[in-house]
């Protein structure tokens, strides 16, 4: 019965340390729920760009996908979504304009994203 808050960008030792995991874009948590969930089924864009950048085990040939564009200052953070400047799926004016509210799935998941507004999802 302890809980730690331990910051990191390595998604390796996330999944073998934690339990619940808190993901964060720009000192935003943008999803939040089990490690096993969150890395097995990310929701929003951030989350699915930095697990498809890992490198592959079963093909250390092909090249890192990053997620495309430049990191916004966290000391200018875009209007709206904090990801909406880098992000694939944005819905119009509404991902620069309006802060997502969070959405939930079941009683310890939820996220932070337009995609999600309605309860149903990407």
């Amino acid at each position: 019965n302890m809980s730690i808050i331990f910051i990191t960008h390595d998604l390796g030792v996330v999944a073998q340390t934690a339990d619940k995991v808190s993901v964060m874009y720009l000192g935003r948590i943008i999803e939040e729920g089990s490690v096993r969930d969150v890395i097995n089924s990310p929701k929003h864009p951030y989350t699915k760009g930095m697990l498809a950048a890992l490198p592959r085990l079963d093909d250390l040939d092909s090249p890192l996908k990053p997620i495309p564009g430049d990191i916004p200052s966290p000391l200018e953070r875009p209007s709206g979504c904090v990801f909406n400047t880098r992000c694939g799926e944005v819905l119009g004016d509404q991902c620069s304009m309006d802060i997502p509210s969070f959405t939930s799935f079941g009683k310890s998941r939820r996220v932070a994203c337009h995609l999600y507004k309605d309860g149903s999802g990407a």
